[in-house]
């Protein structure tokens, strides 16, 4: 019933509610707690031994504060300044205001850049732009995790307007003619994960 659920909420409701980049305002982030993911840092730095790394998205910097732990340069931006505004002391400087489809770095700029839980917020039709955006800035690696349709929180997000099937965004990627590769059997969300090695 939860599956269905999410289904109609997906089909039905969520194309249908407006884009408001003021609702990521400090109520939204008012529940994350602020802490280092240094298991997702140290798995990635692992994995793909990036020497700097770009988080679009970063939220309140958890992920960029763990990169730093594990010695990777790091940086991050968000739409929001509340975000921003309520990440710890430890980042804060690592940390600034920006637009995923406007990104203020030269081409190739980091070995890996990140895209969490971002790209179901933002409108259908702006979907490609975005993720060409991200290819962009890499020199390496894409690592997008998304917000499928089939996921229990999907319908419990009133900003989740982008929601789809793991296959759906697949083929916009391919579309794209980016490299999706296997996610190896231990890598971090691998249900909605999307790995991408950029050609060079």
């Amino acid at each position: 019933m939860s599956r269905l659920k999410s289904m109609l909420y997906s089909t039905l409701i969520a194309p249908y509610i407006s884009y408001n980049k003021e609702n990521f305002n400090s109520d939204y982030f008012s529940k994350l707690k602020s802490c280092p993911d240094d298991k997702k840092a140290f798995y990635y730095r692992d994995c793909f031994s990036p020497s700097n790394t770009l988080d679009v998205g970063c939220g309140i910097g958890n992920l960029v504060w763990g990169f730093l732990n594990s010695g990777v340069i790091a940086e991050g931006i968000d739409i929001s300044k509340d975000a921003i505004s309520q990440s710890p002391a430890e980042v804060k400087t690592h940390l600034r205001i920006g637009d995923i489809f406007n990104l203020d770095y030269p081409d190739n700029s980091f070995d890996l850049v990140n895209c969490s839980d971002i790209l179901e917020h933002i409108p259908k039709e702006n979907s490609c732009e975005a993720i060409q955006s991200l290819y962009r800035v890499t020199d390496q690696w894409l690592i997008l995790n998304i917000c499928l349709w089939t996921e229990k929180n999907a319908r419990l997000d009133p900003t989740h307007i982008n929601l789809h099937s793991k296959r759906w965004w697949t083929k916009k990627i391919n579309h794209l003619g980016y490299s999706i590769i296997n996610n190896p059997d231990d890598f971090p969300s691998k249900r909605n994960a999307f790995i991408i090695k950029k050609r060079v």
